[in-house]
């Protein structure tokens, strides 16, 4: 269909540009507008430039496009905070920022271009969240560009002949999908159980949101008897030290490259780092194959194994493979992006932010502390917490956009409303959310909060759990700052357990009608209210770790997980039980 525009046109996809400067590439919302995507976090200051070479074939007048949107525009309707240019060679775009509140296709005018190679860059014009997915340079003048999703990848693959079939990655006995705690665990499990494993990761570090780029610390506690070894797997990845509040929770507490190490060492273990799985192919509710993208090149890998795993958290792989789940779209706990203050020893201004939102009268945390110091531990800590009312998955960049927001609107307010944090400037905030609950895959026993607080026996209990129900509601007290509809401060209800540990179920660690499916993390088979339990990450490291041990015993006798259970309980019971808890350290 575009076949025609190959010959006098060039696509750019962001993702592939040389240089990002200072721009960061964001790839979690590519279910929602598929594409990754450059953004200029520069938490006020203008960032570096991206750069991107081609090659022009054809000299002639070019008309430009930037595939972009105003982010702010669904709150406040001539806001454009990002905006940024485009730049060829020596022409430069006027500003540019979207036009409407959606992903679309803002013209950026047109230039002449010879024959031979140019530079294109994307010039951060205000360091507030601008962004640009793909660049388009055409002889068509007439041309629009296709916007919706669905057209728009079929655009992007005809001009960057990303179309071809799945590159073949392999068979492997289990695939993982999702390299947080529980999907690292899950994997040195497996693969230490004799078994061919690839993990898949969409970023390009592992820890999920116990990673450089989430900064949530670990929850939870770890090797319990009867089942004294499960835990020691999840430890392997346990940070030596961590910092809660505040600027000393750096990047280098989370240890990437160990886990990188790690990972990379283990025998029979494959790991694929920036993938995104897209869809599966299901034969007989068994899945049969995973295709996955290349979130820089949108290349397709095919996986096709014995035995899958969900560990993504959002339940990607499960949703696309037809398993039962469940999803609160309307109350359920939200995503927060941690952010902290900085100390710079002399006085630094911050613009205004009329964009932002109004936090002028709000008593939001940090404000009126009794000093600046105190003000640092408590601004942008987890309970600066958005998206409690919106779809978790559909609306998740307009949940991390409202917590740029409520940041940017609560700095600006201490700065230029209350003239306090004179020497302080924003030292850093998480682009990238910790979410804490979406969809949850439905298993042959769904855990509720009535089991945990009358203390149910399962036969198959296995998983310790020990954190209490902890779950999150918006503040109260910030409710008038809450007129937009939107959230963005919560408060944590905490229901002590009658006992801990309590031992969650193997069946809630399987799909209930997918026979080769696992899940790990906090996707599993629970209630909104037991996921209050189960969700922190050690627990759910320890979810991944009992999964490996099944997977091992599903290769053992050639059948699916739900099979453990009904033929095979007691074995996989005394495997749990009896394997010295040191193993792995």
């Amino acid at each position: 269909m575009y076949e025609n525009l190959k010959s006098n046109s060039k696509f750019i996809s962001a993702s592939a540009f040389d240089c990002f400067g200072g721009w960061v590439l964001d790839t979690q919302f590519i279910v929602n507008m598929g594409a990754s995507y450059l953004l200029a976090h520069g938490l006020g200051e203008k960032v570096a430039d991206a750069v991107k070479k081609i090659s022009i074939d054809k000299p002639g007048k070019y008309k430009i496009w930037a595939y972009t949107k105003d982010w702010a525009a669904q709150w406040k309707q001539d806001a454009a905070p990002g905006l940024f240019k485009l730049r060829v060679n020596d022409w430069q775009s006027e500003p540019l920022g979207g036009e409407n509140k959606d992903w679309h296709w803002q013209d950026a005018g047109s230039c002449e271009l010879n024959a031979g190679e140019a530079d294109v860059s994307l010039i951060d014009m205000t360091g507030f969240e601008g962004r640009c997915a793909a660049v388009f340079l055409t002889q068509e003048p007439d041309f629009t560009p296709p916007s919706d999703k669905p057209e728009f990848e079929k655009f992007r693959s005809a001009l960057c002949d990303d179309g071809a079939a799945p590159e073949n990655a392999g068979h492997f006995d289990i695939v993982i999908a999702g390299g947080g705690i529980s999907g690292m665990a899950a994997a040195v499990c497996a693969a230490k159980n004799n078994l061919k494993t690839a993990l898949i990761q969409d970023r390009f570090v592992l820890g999920g949101n116990n990673s450089s780029e989430v900064r949530v610390w670990l929850g939870g506690e770890t090797n319990f008897e009867p089942f004294p070894k499960i835990g020691s797997i999840t430890r392997m990845f346990e940070p030596e030290k961590c910092a809660h509040y505040g600027h000393t929770n750096t990047a280098e507490l989370y240890e990437d490259e160990k886990r990188l190490d790690i990972i990379n060492k283990i025998p029979n273990l494959s790991l694929f780092l920036g993938h995104f799985v897209k869809e599966a192919s299901v034969e007989n509710n068994t899945i049969k194959s995973v295709v996955c993208i290349d979130v820089k090149t949108y290349a397709e890998k095919i996986f096709t194994a014995d035995l899958f795993v969900d560990a993504t958290g959002d339940a990607t792989l499960g949703y696309a493979a037809g398993a039962d789940y469940e999803v609160t779209t309307n109350g359920h706990m939200g995503m927060t992006n941690v952010w902290n203050v900085k100390n710079t020893g002399e006085a630094i201004s911050f613009p205004r932010c009329p964009w932002a939102i109004d936090l002028t009268h709000c008593k939001f945390p940090g404000r009126y502390a009794e000093s600046d110091e105190a003000a640092e531990l408590l601004l942008g800590g987890w309970y600066w917490e958005s998206g409690l009312e919106h779809d978790p998955i559909n609306r998740a960049e307009y949940a991390r956009d409202t917590n740029f927001r409520a940041m940017y609107g609560a700095f600006d307010a201490l700065k230029n409303t209350d003239n306090v944090l004179k020497n302080y400037k924003l030292n850093y905030a998480n682009y990238i959310g910790g979410k804490r609950e979406s969809r949850r895959l439905l298993g042959d026993v769904i855990l509720t909060k009535s089991d945990v607080f009358t203390n149910r026996q399962f036969d198959d209990g296995c998983l310790p759990s020990t954190w209490s129900i902890d779950v999150h509601y918006p503040k109260r007290e910030c409710y008038p700052s809450f007129h937009e509809g939107d959230a963005f401060i919560t408060t944590a209800y905490f229901e002590g357990l009658p006992v801990s540990p309590y031992f969650v179920p193997y069946r809630c660690l399987y799909s209930r009608n997918i026979n080769n499916l696992f899940m790990a993390g906090r996707n599993v088979s629970v209630s909104h209210d037991a996921l209050g339990t189960v969700r922190v990450m050690r627990t759910g490291g320890m979810m991944g770790e009992i999964v490996g041990y099944a997977a091992g015993l599903c290769k053992k006798h050639n059948t699916m997980p739900r099979k453990i259970y009904t033929d095979h309980l007691n074995e996989f019971i005394g495997l749990l039980k009896n394997t010295d808890k040191t193993e792995y350290l």
